[in-house]
């Protein structure tokens, strides 16, 4: 079966990070000509070794202008995902370096994209564009008031500038560029950062090191919508698939989990009984973080659904921390 994908270039920029590796997979699976672009400096091949003989693979820096318009030569479409995210222990003392790497790149890839004029382009915000004081769940408004959210602000200031920036190059390229918002992506394929790293790989490893009593950051209560990073992926491809690039769309979900629940869930599918400890002193961000989803659901269609829930995400989590640290 001919699928939209099928024999296009597809560029994915990031390609061996989180989301970009499930991407990548499943662009192959419908017939795409992958060409995957990363440094290696986050991503790893050993989660995807299926994919290496598959994919057209540029190592380098999208920090070099000239690697990233040599890159994107001769693609119909492109996926910017290439970015540096860590956890808000990092991020909240490092703005400026956040800020710094993100802006360089995502300059250097719409370059790119305005010379060689693809089809259409795809590049991914985040939802720390919002700001702490914003509605919940939080509405994919363009442009968005006020600052970013403060644990990330500096992250959430290169985000929200990368989207005036796609805005602007849309209107001067006549280039279609969808902007999304991912809200907390999660999966089994993360690549550690110690203690850099995201909140659910965070979370997985010290329970399942056996940190007992743990200790979780803030109050516990604070609240999160999280997806799968499979998920992810397949809904940007679809967006791309029917030529939605109005405004910014979340992608994300109203449902959410608090952290101590979410701490139990882990404990639970590994066996383990532990007692909590919430430290006040510590940064949990926002306390409610979730998406209107209205829009994104209306611009996917009514026959798309969502394939991987939060327990099996959990599961597969599990079994990641397994493969990357019981050896």
């Amino acid at each position: 079966m001919v699928h939209f994908y099928t024999d296009k270039r597809v560029v994915v920029t990031g390609g061996l990070g989180l989301i970009g590796s499930f991407l990548c997979e499943e662009l192959l699976a419908v017939g795409a000509k992958v060409i995957l672009i990363d440094d290696e400096s986050k991503g790893d091949w050993r989660y995807i070794p299926h994919l290496r003989e598959s994919v057209e693979y540029c190592k380098g820096s999208l920090e070099d202008p000239k690697f990233a318009i040599e890159s994107l030569t001769g693609c119909d479409y492109v996926f910017h995902l290439a970015s540096r995210p860590y956890g808000v222990g990092f991020s909240q003392k490092n703005n400026f370096e956040m800020f710094r790497f993100n802006d360089l790149i995502n300059t250097n890839v719409l370059d790119a994209i305005a010379h060689h004029q693809p089809k259409h382009a795809l590049v991914v915000s985040s939802s720390c564009v919002y700001s702490d004081d914003s509605p919940t769940p939080m509405s994919d408004c363009f442009p968005i008031t006020g600052e970013p959210e403060r644990v990330n602000w500096g992250y959430g200031w290169a985000k929200r500038i990368l989207e005036q920036k796609a805005f602007i190059y849309q209107k001067e390229t006549g280039i279609p560029i969808t902007v999304v918002r991912p809200f907390n992506i999660y999966g089994e394929r993360y690549h550690w950062a110690g203690e850099k790293s995201q909140a659910i790989p965070m979370l997985t490893k010290r329970v399942m090191d056996g940190e007992n009593p743990m200790l979780v950051w803030g109050s516990g209560n604070q609240r999160r919508n999280y997806l799968h990073a499979t998920d992810c992926a397949r809904a940007m491809m679809r967006l791309v698939e029917n030529g939605y690039f109005e405004r910014p769309v979340n992608i994300g979900r109203e449902e959410t989990v608090s952290v101590k629940d979410l701490v139990k869930r882990l404990a639970t599918i590994a066996g383990i009984e532990l007692d909590l400890i919430c430290d006040r002193s510590r940064p949990e961000g926002r306390f409610i973080k979730s998406a209107d989803s209205k829009l994104l659901m209306a611009a996917l269609g009514d026959d798309f659904t969502w394939d991987i829930d939060l327990h099996e995400g959990l599961h597969r989590m599990v079994d990641w921390y397994k493969l990357t640290f019981s050896s």
